[in-house]
């Protein structure tokens, strides 16, 4: 039986997926528990070649899926497809996992039951080489009922504790939610990936292990330089979390999880208007546009993001967004 799927979803990532195949397959011992699965998103460059080099060494456990470029969500939508494993977990091109704990986190996955495990995160920094480490778990957590996380949603380190780098979650659990998938041609689709695990699952447990680690500084990658480039795309997922809070068929602690997750986001989102240097009128009509619709449809999450000091200021064409950040600023006491 194959005991994880890791879904691999790459685009234009020939430099850097040979590091992310060689340290799934570093120890032998776990191989044949692997269902690998790289999806190549229309690359240009030989990112299919080099992976399907590794599929032909590693026929019973590695597998290549070519298809048209529809984004990182379309990528993990088919690979899901495909899997076959236990408990399956994304995992970028452009990213490895720890060949130190991996092998002991794949083995205990084995006899886990639990429907979600959490494990810990290193994020390396392309452009100064710097590390963090963000160690959720120092010790192993028993399986816990998934309100718990409900009950401790306020709690900012306790919240991010659960994102698509650290988490696994069982396969069959996961499919009864999926439905349509993530969002093609759009960046952040990990965010719903979040959303629909929380979905799903019944419990989670934790490992004290350190499994994924995060790649980040390249300037295509939604969360570098280019986050404002994306902005609408960031807008398109709000927009999916805050229908899925209407939903009869959720659970009412994922609606309090969720309702955290969009808080967090909206407030994201309208600093980064506030961070342009200046907005042009098709971007100010968007953020009215949007505004509007939050307002009277879901005025609760508008209150408690407390964003509309933010919306009303930019909206005005006559005040620039260094303005209207310095007005706030000076209103809260932060200059």
């Amino acid at each position: 039986m194959k005991v994880l799927s890791v879904i691999i979803p790459a685009f234009n990532t020939e430099l850097y997926i040979e590091r992310c195949l060689d340290s799934l397959l570093y120890d032998k011992d776990i191989v044949d528990y692997l269902d690998i699965i790289v999806v190549d998103d229309g690359s240009s460059d030989s990112t299919s070649s080099v992976a399907g080099e590794y599929s032909k060494l590693y026929p019973g456990s590695i597998s290549v899926i070519r298809k048209e470029n529809g984004g990182h969500g379309s990528a993990v939508n088919k690979g899901l497809e495909k899997a076959v494993g236990k408990y399956v977990r994304i995992l970028d091109s452009d990213d490895w996992v720890n060949i130190d704990d991996f092998p002991e986190y794949v083995k205990k996955l084995a006899d886990e039951e639990s429907d979600i495990v959490v494990t810990n995160v290193r994020r390396q920094q392309l452009y100064d080489e710097t590390e963090d480490d963000f160690v959720f778990c120092e010790t192993r957590v028993e399986p816990q009922n998934i309100e718990k996380v409900a009950e401790k949603i306020m709690e900012d380190n306790f919240f991010f504790e659960f994102s698509m780098h650290s988490m696994t979650v069982k396969r069959e659990k996961l499919l009864r939610v999926w439905g349509d998938g993530l969002l093609n041609k759009t960046f952040y689709v990990d965010q719903q990936f979040v959303a629909k695990v929380f979905m799903c699952a019944d419990n989670y447990t934790e490992y004290p292990l350190l499994v994924y680690m995060y790649f980040i500084g390249r300037p295509e990658q939604s969360m570098g330089a280019g986050f404002f480039k994306h902005i609408r795309d960031h807008e398109r997922v709000l927009r999916w979390l805050l229908s899925t809070t209407e939903m009869d068929e959720v659970p009412e602690y994922y609606k309090k999880i969720v309702s955290r997750q969009i808080t967090l986001m909206l407030k994201t989102h309208h600093k980064a208007y506030l961070e342009q240097p200046k907005l042009n009128s098709k971007e100010r009509k968007e953020l009215a546009t949007f505004d509007e619709y939050l307002k009277s449809k879901y005025r609760s999450f508008y209150d408690a993001a407390e964003i509309s000091g933010y919306l009303k200021l930019l909206a005005n064409p006559l005040i620039s967004a260094r303005m209207a950040r310095t007005f706030l600023y000076f209103r809260k006491g932060e200059k």
